[in-house]
């Protein structure tokens, strides 16, 4: 998501998804160099979603896990499975080691997405971590949902119970698929304070470092669905957008919110947004997670994901192209383009996720025929 250039589904409309029946279709692919310049960081990954780096280098990822044995049908053709699967976890040398353990994780069965550690950042040196997938409402009524310190020997410190906050500050539009202990998707460091978006309720949170929560700007109006932040030195938030389905070819807009909450739009056209970072060049970078939805149903086309970099308000040029579901990405101190992965479907879970790397000079770069490297950990 962030790392040394500061600042980066949801599924947000997970029910939507399920409920609907996800399924991929191919699409041609666009004139791209092949995958010979990616790198592989990390495989063998259960559900990476953001990550960040510690001020001595090492890479954290958050690993939403896959759910567990605690299994609840709510209608036909749509469960859930929860347990305590998800973890953060160090990445040296392409392997990953867990130090943050029995954490959170709810499965949503039928759409394939895993709700549970969702996003690590740092903020003074010390990690924190945002959990979702916890809480009555996600039939995991022992645990919450919220932001958690990362001490030293892997245990956690709640610092802001959000399962607890939202009943009492709810979004101004509720949509049917909300749930009271919300949907956290994002996490950043801001000032001297986190940023945190609440997905499907439409919320952008601001999270102080003794635990006062407070609202930052309502984003619920016509359920756009807000996923990753970035934020640039003036404090200003840039807030993408997943959107709920059926998905529109470019309904998915990037908007700037001010540190008092005005918001406009920075970026319009894209498609199922993800996560947004700004790269060592100062430009807006966005990861969609499809792209050729067709706007009727919930179909994503499989391995249309991409990576682009902003030209302008409503302009922008591909730097990966052809990802399979693609969900966060940051730059490390190099400059190197990191994206994670699959965000969901048959072949995400235990085990198959990754965290990749490309130059983001060098695009555009094709993922098509690339298989991450398994680590022999």
């Amino acid at each position: 998501m962030r790392g040394a250039v500061s600042r980066p589904i949801v599924l947000g409309a997970s029910v939507t998804l399920a409920a609907a029946g996800i399924s991929t279709v191919a699409l041609a692919q666009d004139d791209s160099t092949d995958g010979s310049g990616i790198t592989t960081i990390a495989s063998g990954l259960a559900n990476p979603r953001g990550f960040d780096w510690a001020p001595d280098g090492t890479l954290y990822v958050a690993q939403a896990g896959w759910g567990g044995d605690n299994e609840v049908r709510l209608v036909e053709g749509f469960s859930v499975d929860n347990g305590l699967t998800a973890s953060v976890a160090t990445v040296t040398d392409g392997c990953a080691t867990p130090m943050a353990i029995g954490l959170p994780s709810t499965h949503w069965v039928d759409a394939g997405w895993t709700w549970g550690a969702m996003d690590v950042t740092f903020h003074d040196g010390v990690p924190y971590v945002l959990i979702s997938g916890a809480g009555p409402s996600w039939f995991s009524p022992t645990s919450t949902s919220g932001v958690f310190r990362i001490n030293d020997d892997g245990t956690m410190t709640s610092i802001a119970d959000i399962s607890s906050w939202l009943p009492d500050n709810p979004p101004a539009e509720i949509p049917f698929d909300y749930g009271q202990d919300g949907s956290l998707f994002d996490l950043e460091a801001a000032g001297d304070s986190l940023l945190l978006s609440e997905a499907v309720g439409g919320q952008l949170l601001r999270v102080s470092l003794d635990g006062e929560i407070t609202s930052v700007a309502d984003l619920s109006v016509g359920h756009l669905v807000p996923t990753g932040i970035a934020v640039d030195e003036e404090g200003n938030a840039y807030v993408g957008h997943e959107t709920a389905a059926p998905y529109t070819e470019g309904g998915a807009p990037v908007l700037k919110v001010t540190p008092n909450g005005e918001v406009s739009d920075h970026l319009t056209g894209l498609t199922v947004t993800t996560d947004v970072e700004f790269g060592p060049d100062g430009a807006l970078y966005a990861s969609e997670m499809a792209t050729g939805c067709s706007g009727e149903t919930a179909e994503m086309p499989a391995d249309s994901g991409r990576i682009v970099r902003r030209t302008g308000p409503d302009s922008f040029e591909a730097v990966v192209t052809d990802l399979p579901y693609p969900v966060y990405i940051g730059f490390d101190v190099d400059g190197q383009l990191h994206i994670s992965g699959p965000a969901f479907g048959p072949d995400a879970g235990v085990g198959h996720g990754w965290i990749v790397s490309v130059d983001p000079t060098q695009g555009p770069i094709s993922f098509a025929g690339f298989e991450p490297e398994m680590t022999n950990c």
